[in-house]
């Protein structure tokens, strides 16, 4: 039984929070695990809270995507603006137990609601109107955000899984108590992401979708499991199993690739557009328990000169695009600086409102490029298809199927959502930047132990089992 201590704190069922956005009815507040969890109702609630932690500014909606940008030479500090004084040491790659990304705490604090989700499902809650599918796609909702979470804390504090999968990775929790938990090896905590999906693929229903949500795109799905693992196989090489995910995916029918200004426009939408580009995101919203009213941690006003002007796109990422690319619009210059526009927030809502796409559908047509150019096979496709397929969506020319062209056209296509530092450390490529004007490691070589981020001091200090990267 694999037990958790938290550096902050630690979280129980009693400690639940309040997902408004989602849900017209409140999940309920500060109760012990036995009443939380004795009813259907009380432990669909908290399946629906599982989501909002992820529009913390510590996660979706700044710094897991900033930081990477910012390290990986898509993003710098502008000149022409002073920003609040955040965000100034990722260019230089200036981390340590005190400065590094505070993902840990969001992520784990997600796992163990997770984790009392899945372990309080039982045949008793099949009362009145409740089914077995009922209980099912609950249980699979709970294990897709437990496999996200930790692919999102592998990606970060650990080495790349093709570096060597005996390396430390980060403690596996399944069950959510007190305890001092030991850093599993990369490759248990891949072997737990990839176990966690293939079962929450086979319990969830084909049309599931969360009652009551405003944003269906927002919620775990049968098609955001399999893109998740399409992605996940993507990361451990598994090139044929990667493909045929994506594959799954494009052949659905949910989702298209959109083209011209509806694309652009998607990106301020309230909700995702029915049969648009997004499989799975995070639905911004002030009612979420995770908003911050400062408006200081958003991306909108992080990224925007008109915001905090804190982040500003360089030349090295502006550049690849070329004269006609749809996605050029997405930057505009103010005083020498490349602003980027991404999220520049919903129409009609507060400025710093915005959704912020995790999975969308173009990644799986780059998904597959990259694994039949590495082996895999799917009739009657090819790399060069695909990235012509999204190119052309574009209104564009893509790149020569080669290792290269996909890097390049995956940064061009995911910039601004937090893939760029995981492509190059997966890639095991070396960090080359042009662009830049700070003060250390404008090139970065792979390998160095800093392609995984240092454990936070907070953590490191409360469990005395933590053991820190190495470097730092």
């Amino acid at each position: 039984m694999k037990k958790i201590l938290f550096g902050l704190a630690l979280v129980s069922g009693a400690a639940l929070t309040s997902c408004k956005g989602y849900l017209d009815e409140e999940p309920k507040l500060k109760q012990s695990n036995e009443i939380t969890f004795s009813d259907f109702e009380s432990l669909n609630s908290a399946g629906a809270a599982l989501y909002g932690m992820m529009q913390s500014a510590s996660w979706y909606d700044g710094e897991f995507i900033l930081n990477g940008e910012l390290r990986c030479g898509n993003a710098k500090n502008p000149l022409s603006v002073s920003g609040s004084g955040r965000y100034r040491v990722q260019t230089q790659w200036n981390f340590n137990e005190s400065s590094t990304y505070s993902l840990w705490s969001y992520a784990y604090y997600t796992i163990a609601r997770a984790n009392n989700v899945i372990n309080n499902i039982k045949e008793e809650l099949k009362i009145d109107d409740v089914t077995q599918e009922d209980l099912d796609n609950l249980k699979a909702e709970a294990l897709f955000m437990r496999a996200l979470s930790y692919h999102n804390l592998i990606c970060v504090y650990a080495q790349p899984y093709n570096n060597n999968t005996d390396t430390l990775g980060v403690p596996v929790v399944t069950v959510t108590e007190n305890g001092t938990p030991a850093r599993a090896s990369v490759k248990t905590v891949y072997n737990q992401i990839e176990k966690d999906l293939l079962e929450a693929e086979s319990l969830i229903s084909s049309d599931f979708s969360r009652s009551g949500v405003t944003d269906p795109a927002a919620v775990a799905s049968k098609w955001s499991i399999k893109a998740l693992l399409s992605r996940v196989y993507l990361y451990m090489e598994k090139w044929q199993k990667a493909a045929d995910y994506a594959t799954e995916v494009i052949n659905s029918g949910k989702y298209a690739l959109m083209s011209g200004d509806a694309y652009i426009n998607s990106y301020a939408s309230d909700v995702t557009p029915t049969g648009g580009e997004v499989i799975f995101e995070v639905y911004g919203s002030q009612k979420n328990d995770y908003w911050d009213d400062s408006g200081w941690t958003h991306l909108p006003y992080i990224t925007r000169e008109d915001g905090y002007g804190d982040i500003c796109a360089t030349s090295d990422l502006y550049d690849l695009f070329a004269d006609g690319d749809i996605r050029q619009k997405f930057f505009y210059t103010n005083n020498g600086d490349i602003f980027c526009t991404k999220y520049a927030g919903k129409e009609g809502a507060d400025p710093k409102q915005t959704n912020v796409p995790i999975i969308r559908i173009a990644e799986m047509y780059l998904n597959r490029a990259e694994a039949l150019l590495k082996g895999a096979s799917i009739p009657g496709c090819s790399a060069q298809a695909d990235l012509e397929t999204l190119a052309a969506a574009r209104g564009t020319k893509a790149s020569n199927a080669t290792t290269e062209g996909v890097f390049t056209d995956r940064r061009k296509e995911l910039f601004f959502e937090g893939h760029i530092a995981f492509d190059y450390a997966r890639c095991n490529r070396s960090l080359t930047r042009t662009d830049f004007d700070d003060v250390s490691n404008k090139d970065v070589p792979y390998p160095s132990y800093m392609w995984a981020m240092p454990i936070p001091k907070r953590e490191m200090d409360a469990n005395p089992s933590m053991v820190q990267n190495p470097g730092y």
